[in-house]
């Protein structure tokens, strides 16, 4: 019967609530999938269950982590007024779960206990919260040592479908008690009582309107994602909950094979902990003093309860020869009597196996204990009821290798077998894989405590066994029967990390260690400079006092120590804001336009490397004019494209054949979109077969303009008849017909449709202004690529992507994309802006930007991409953001004067950020061929970071260091000395990039910023002589020439010899002893006069 918003009914039920909960609200499953849930007892369906996608796990994950920290800000009351409402709601419609629990897994009414205790363990857990205590210790003289408790995050719970109820509650409560949020995937087998104690109020009979739907869970008082429910089946919803990179941590019962699937899900995704509750092959050890009778009775009920589906169930009883007629007897007179029949029904006290699998499984085991055993009772299907009742069985003698001995049945099955002496029976208890629970009956209260010492058990019994548990002791196994304890305290400590702080209590200073980079016998190492040997002291008050408290405590143990600063007075400078005056220049394109090019530009700073030995001209003194390159490029103004014929056909675009495609596409996303990310490249295949299959009759021209950007990049390649790559790529049948369109012939196509692009302003327009702009910029169109980007920028406004806006019909996919293109964006449009030192368009001192970070579980970046590389460039082009602010102003309002303690702040942020890196980004770290390129992008773009900070004080000791006062002089060597060590690590990275063959010419980067080493290594020879410097000039040069001389580096290789030599550095073709003929630095103090303060 189908109830009304979809849901599935079946009678005694009028309505079942069967969606998943998901941030407090019931959602069907994002593919509309449902399973069908069969009763037991009648074989009917009882409800369609709504089954989990990969898709909604990660929204439940999501939901979880954003309401985490305000759930964990509450106070222990606040959260304690949500347990209690929901214990009681869970009390008051305990007939109504004990119901749901016997249609869809077949308990007995008359032997459901969930409830109360569920109720009971959130009414504790309800006032548990200030149990959760740190410690302190003042053993280290001058310290203050302090251990913080602190909440995991987001807890994946997966409960069994024997007891949900109390599983619930036994992992749900104590995680949510101590500040976790928690998303809990319940069996499939039985789902209803946990969708009713999770979120609702389901309806029986009693319940006539549908308006008395109640929500428990709302009605508690919990705030929506707190808790949150999907049901399915294990190998989705479980697999995907094991495997997020999201969960901090997971508790699990279940059985001993999933469990180790859960373990191994653990080591491959993030090494969350896992608290495992595993199977059992529980035995129990009767002695000829125990008390028979009660011994009877207690093991009978081990094993009938529940249908004998509980892993802790004493399915091996192991009894004293002298005695073992008498109690078997006993046992038979105790376990045959059960009243088979509905588990509805209060008279039933022994219902169906949960379902159809359940029950064959257990007929198996039958068998194979009629074959090696002796059956005494039972052995057969109970054929006074259709459903899957099996019948209490007795099997004796069975031997310990018998697999009925050794494997859990999880049915009313007991094996008794008979022991002579206590060695005999210990060893055979032990001889097994389980460790769950043991049981020993006698009233030799010494034979008690060594068994009790000597079975290898997570919980012994003396004269009970299960389901008698202690509720303040821990419970768990031994062995293959798990991993952890749960109970009461000692389950909060599951679910709460450990955190030392160590409170150095007599000091102002906080002593931060270097960054230590792991060495590779097959590679560089890296050098590291640690905080000390620059004898930078960060200024985190911003008070004058105490800079100046500091500064007169500084000592230094590298060269130059004796000459610290002394003279609180030179905490700042005017002299780099002197230097931005000059560098900030007009510079002519090959159009022949001046365009001016900021201070911060690459383009300023190499210039004025390689004019340094050049008496400097009228003309640069005057109007402050950077020369143009030697080699022009492109060496004329280009002409207009005549496309009629081509590009304003909108039915034969044209295309190049499929193979030269795939290989321009290809290399795009190795190569370009491993850095940039704008399309998922499942969805962008897919548009891409659409089109070839069409003709490309039905692209829009945003598509068309993308496909043509990428195809310029990949075609420049193709120019070279001997690339190699592409030999490798395109068969030698394809290749008789060559492509007939070239680079310029791809540029020109794209930005032909440009206009059509800037009509449509979507998505696709912004994807497509963005790839252009990239290769561009490539092909040396600097200023079109600016205002491309610009314009990029400006349509992702108008779309709310810096807001984070979308329509509400928008799906979660959707949006993640959106965030990831705008981050995106926002880097690229720095990138770009800085190869003019010109204004970004995504300025956060006029713009507010709301938009958060996507969510790499919601949307996989995919195999070119890490995990976490979007979001630590984002905070690392933030810091280049800040630093171009400061060091390089451009507003009216910013000050000329840098301070000294801001720029020592910057070195200590970056190497805050670099060593807070997530550690498989980390260099020197094994990765993946596939993300070699994106990690090699990143460390560059580190040490680019700390040169862009520190080389204009580098320059400027150079060109003007004679002038500079001591203690100023102390601050620029210092400086200077920074940012060559940043070059000399760059060149490292580079190094490795080359020998991976990681590195590229499709994009400007890896060039740019293997030029700027060049540069800063020769400041450096122009300071000091040195050999090694010498050497990574030359290894610099080398790379370039080696890389594929595609348009901008192409360009540099043949002008960088002409730079070169007007240093006096002269390089000869694979010859990397570099020779260096630098005037002193006497006479280089005054090659520019100009730069007077």
């Amino acid at each position: 019967m189908t109830g009304t918003n979809g849901h599935q009914a079946s009678d005694p039920l009028k309505e079942i609530e069967t969606r998943l909960f998901i941030n407090g609200e019931y959602v069907e499953s994002s593919n509309g999938k449902a399973f069908g849930l069969l009763s037991p007892k009648t074989h009917a369906v009882v409800a369609k269950v709504f089954e989990a996608s990969e898709e909604d796990v990660d929204r439940a994950v999501a939901s979880a982590k954003a309401a985490q920290p305000a759930w964990a800000a509450l106070t222990v009351e606040e959260r304690s007024s949500c347990f209690k409402k929901l214990a009681a709601l869970v009390r008051e419609h305990n007939d109504e779960l004990a119901r749901l629990e016997a249609l869809s897994m077949g308990k007995p009414v008359s032997t459901f206990i969930d409830g109360p205790a569920f109720s009971w363990l959130f009414d504790y857990y309800s006032e548990s919260g200030y149990d959760v205590q740190g410690t302190s210790s003042l053993n280290m003289p001058g310290f203050v040592n302090l251990t913080f408790r602190q909440p995991y995050g987001v807890v994946g719970v997966i409960i069994p479908w024997n007891v949900p109820l109390l599983f619930f509650a036994k992992k749900a409560a104590p995680a949510l008690a101590v500040g976790n949020t928690v998303v809990l995937k319940s069996s499939e087998k039985a789902p209803l009582a946990a969708s009713i104690t999770n979120p609702t109020r389901v309806y029986l009979l009693t319940f006539k309107q549908s308006a008395r739907i109640g929500h428990f869970i709302k009605e508690a008082g919990f705030p929506p994602g707190v808790i949150n429910i999907v049901t399915g089946f294990g190998n989705v919803s479980g697999s995907v909950l094991s495997h997020h990179m999201d969960v901090r941590a997971l508790s699990f019962t279940g059985s001993t094979r999933t469990g180790r699937l859960i373990q191994q899900a653990s080591s491959k995704s993030n090494l969350k902990p896992v608290f495992l509750e595993l199977g059992g092959k529980s035995p129990a050890i009767v002695f000829e003093d125990a008390d028979l009778e009660a011994a009877a009775q207690a093991t009978q009920y081990s094993v009938q309860t529940n249908s004998g589906q509980t892993c802790m169930a004493t399915s091996r009883v192991y009894v004293q020869d002298t005695i073992a007629e008498k109690f078997i007897a006993l046992f038979k007179e105790k376990f045959g009597p059960v009243k088979v029949g509905d588990p509805t029904l209060k008279e039933t006290n022994h219902g169906p196996q949960a379902d159809k699998v359940q029950y064959e499984n257990v007929l198996k085991y039958l068998e194979i204990g009629k074959k090696d055993g002796k059956l005494i009772m039972g052995g057969n299907p109970d054929s006074r009821e259709n459903g899957y009742f099996v019948a209490p069985t007795i099997f004796t003698d069975t031997p310990e290798d018998s697999v009925i001995m050794r494997e859990e049945v999880f049915g009313p099955v007991v094996n008794i077998n008979i022991f002579k002496t206590e060695e005999e029976v210990m060893a055979k208890a032990n001889n097994t894989e389980y460790g769950l629970y043991a049981a020993v009956f006698t009233k030799n209260i010494d034979r008690a405590m060594r068994f009790a010492k000597g079975l290898e058990a997570g919980t012994v019994g003396v004269n009970c066994t299960s389901p008698t548990t202690g509720k303040d002791t821990p419970f768990g196994g031994y062995k293959g029967s798990g991993l952890g304890r749960e109970g009461l305290h000692h389950s909060l400590d599951h679910f709460l990390e450990t955190k030392s702080s160590l409170d150095l209590a007599d000091t102002v200073h906080t002593s931060v260690p270097s960054v230590e980079w792991p060495l590779d016998q097959n590679k560089d190492h890296i050098i590291t400079f640690p905080r000390r040997s620059i004898d930078l002291q960060i200024d985190t008050t911003n008070t004058q006092q105490q800079t100046q408290r500091r500064d007169s405590k500084t000592t230094d143990d590298s060269p130059g120590s004796e000459d610290a600063v002394q003279n609180d007075s030179e905490a700042d400078t005017e002299e780099i804001a002197d230097l931005h005056e000059q560098l900030g220049c007009l510079m002519q394109d090959s159009l022949g336009e001046y365009r001016y090019v900021g201070a911060y530009s690459e383009i300023a700073f190499n210039s004025a490397v390689c004019t340094m030995k050049d008496a400097p001209s009228p003309e640069v003194e005057d109007s402050k004019i950077i020369p143009p390159p030697k080699e022009n490029f492109p060496p004329q103004k280009p002409e207009r494209p005549k496309l009629l014929y081509e590009a304003a056909s909108p039915t034969h675009p044209y295309l190049p054949p499929r193979e030269y495609c795939d290989y321009y596409v290809a290399r795009f996303f190795e190569e370009v979109h491993c850095i940039y990310w704008l399309y998922p490249i499942e969805q962008f295949h897919a548009r891409l077969d659409d089109t070839y299959v069409t003709g490309g009759g039905m692209a829009t021209s945003s598509w068309l303009c993308s496909l043509y950007a990428i195809f310029a990049l990949g075609a420049a390649s193709n120019e070279n008849s001997q690339n190699s790559p592409l030999n490798d790529f395109i068969s030698p049948e394809t290749r008789l017909v060559s492509d007939a369109k070239t680079s310029e012939g791809y540029l020109a196509l794209a930005k032909a449709l440009v206009p059509a692009v800037h009509d449509e302003a979507d998505i696709d327009s912004i994807r497509a202004l963005a790839i252009l702009s990239v290769a561009l910029l490539t092909f040396r169109f600097r200023i079109t690529s600016y205002l491309y980007m610009g314009t990029a920028m400006q349509i992702a406004f108008s779309l709310g992507f810096q807001h984070d806006k979308s329509p509400t019909n928008q799906s979660p996919v959707t949006k993640q994309i959106n965030r990831r293109i705008w981050w995106t964006l926002y880097i690229m449009d720095q990138e770009i802006a800085s190869r003019c030192g010109s204004p970004c368009v995504s300025d956060e001192r006029s713009l507010r930007i709301q938009t958060p970070l996507p969510s790499e579980q919601v949307l996989n970046p995919g195999t070119n991409t890490p995990l976490g590389c979007l979001s630590v460039s984002t905070s690392l082009n933030r810091l280049k953001r800040e630093i171009i602010q400061t060091i390089y102003p451009e507003r009216s309002s910013d000050s000329r004067t840098i301070s000294f303690s801001k720029v020592t702040s910057y070195v200590s942020s970056l190497q805050r950020w670099q060593a807070e890196m997530p550690s498989h980004l980390k260099w020197g770290v094994p990765v993946a061929p596939t993300h070699r390129r994106s990690i090699g992008i990143l460390h560059l773009n580190y040490w680019n970071a700390m040169m862009l900070l520190s080389q204009p004080f580098l320059l400027y000791l150079v060109i003007k260091g004679s002038t500079l006062n001591h203690p100023k002089r102390t601050w620029f060597e210092k400086l200077s000395k920074i940012c060559l060590d940043a070059a000399r690590n760059a060149v490292v990275v580079i190094k490795t990039m080359s020998t991976d063959q990681s590195i590229s010419s499709l994009i400007t980067f890896d060039c740019v910023c293997t030029l700027k080493v060049i540069m800063i290594l020769a400041l450096g020879l122009a300071k000091s002589e040195s050999q090694d410097l010498r050497r990574d000039i030359g290894a610099c040069v080398s790379m370039l020439e080696n890389m594929e001389q595609v348009g901008f580096c192409r360009s540099v290789v043949q002008e960088l010899p002409t730079r070169l030599a007007q240093l006096g550095i002269k390089s000869e073709s694979n010859d990397t002893d570099v020779k260096v003929d630098f005037a002193q630095q006497a006479t280089l103090s005054n090659l520019w006069p100009e730069f007077d303060p």
